[in-house]
C-alpha cells in the first residue's frame, strides 16, 4: 500500500497533468475540505468542493498551484507551495501550506494554513488532545428531555455528525440538552452547528440548552458572546 506521502504526491501529479478534475477523481466523497481559494468556507464533501470550484471558474477566477516540498507529521502530510490566482487581469501569488489529514490510510480532511508555524501549532494542539475520537449518544433524561452527550473533538470533520442529530425533526416543546462534560475541543464550526440548532429550535418550538460546559469551551463562548443564544446550566 502506498505511503501517505506518496498518495499526496500522486494527487499533486494528477493535478499537474489533468487539473482539478483529475485530482478529485483520485479521492473519496466523504472528505472535509478547507481550500485557500474559498477563504474560510468549509466543504463537507468532494461534490460540494467541485461545485464551488466550478462557480469560481465561471466568475473568471483561474489558479495554478506549485508544490515546493512536503513533510509528514504523524497522520498529516504538510505541503508547502505557491498558489497563483488571476481574476480579470489581476494576478496574485501567495505562499500556501496545505495539510492532508489521513485516517486508516485514507484521506479524510484537507486544511489550509497561512504559514508552516501555524500548521505545526495546529498539529501540536491535536496531539495534546490525544487525537480524541468524536462520538455522541442521545438518550432520555429526566422529565422527558433528550440528552445528547458529546465526547472528543467537535471540529470541521465531526460537526456534521452533530448537525444530523440536532437538526432532525423534533416535536414541539421537546427539551434537548447537549452535555459537554467529555468534550475536549470545539472550534467555530461546532459553535455554528449549535447556533443553527438554536434557530431550528425557535422555528420548531422546541428547546435547547447546554450542560457541563468545560472551562476551555466556556472561554470560547466568552470570546464569541453567545451566552444569550446558548444558555448553559451552571456546573
Amino acid at each position: 500500500m502506498p505511503s501517505e506521502v506518496q498518495l499526496v504526491r500522486d494527487l499533486w501529479r494528477a493535478h499537474e497533468n489533468g487539473g482539478v478534475d483529475a485530482f478529485l477523481a483520485l479521492v473519496g466523497e466523504d472528505i472535509v475540505w478547507q481550500p485557500f481559494l474559498t477563504g474560510d468556507r468549509v466543504f463537507r464533501s468532494t461534490s460540494e468542493l467541485r461545485k464551488a470550484l466550478a462557480d469560481l471558474a465561471e466568475q473568471g477566477i483561474r489558479y495554478d498551484a506549485q508544490l515546493h516540498d512536503l513533510e509528514q507529521h504523524g497522520n498529516v502530510v504538510l505541503v508547502h507551495g505557491i498558489l497563483r490566482m488571476s481574476n480579470n487581469g489581476r494576478s496574485d501569488e501567495t505562499p500556501v501550506h496545505w495539510a492532508y489529514h489521513f485516517r486508516d490510510g485514507r484521506l479524510r480532511r484537507q486544511s489550509t494554513h497561512p504559514s508552516r508555524e501555524d500548521a505545526l501549532e495546529a498539529f501540536s494542539a491535536l496531539r495534546l488532545l490525544d487525537e480524541a475520537t468524536f462520538s455522541l449518544a442521545e438518550d432520555a433524561g429526566s422529565d422527558g428531555e433528550r440528552v445528547i452527550r458529546l465526547r472528543g473533538e467537535l471540529d470541521i470533520e465531526s460537526a456534521p455528525d452533530l448537525e444530523r442529530v440536532l437538526l432532525r425533526s423534533r416535536p414541539a416543546r421537546q427539551r434537548v440538552v447537549v452535555d459537554l462534560a467529555e468534550l475536549k475541543f470545539m472550534d467555530s464550526t461546532g459553535l455554528r452547528v449549535l447556533l443553527r440548532a438554536r434557530a431550528a429550535a425557535d422555528e420548531g418550538r422546541w428547546e435547547i440548552g447546554l450542560r457541563n460546559v468545560p472551562p476551555t469551551i466556556r472561554r470560547l463562548f466568552d470570546m464569541t458572546g453567545v451566552h444569550a443564544a446558548l444558555p448553559a446550566e451552571m456546573s
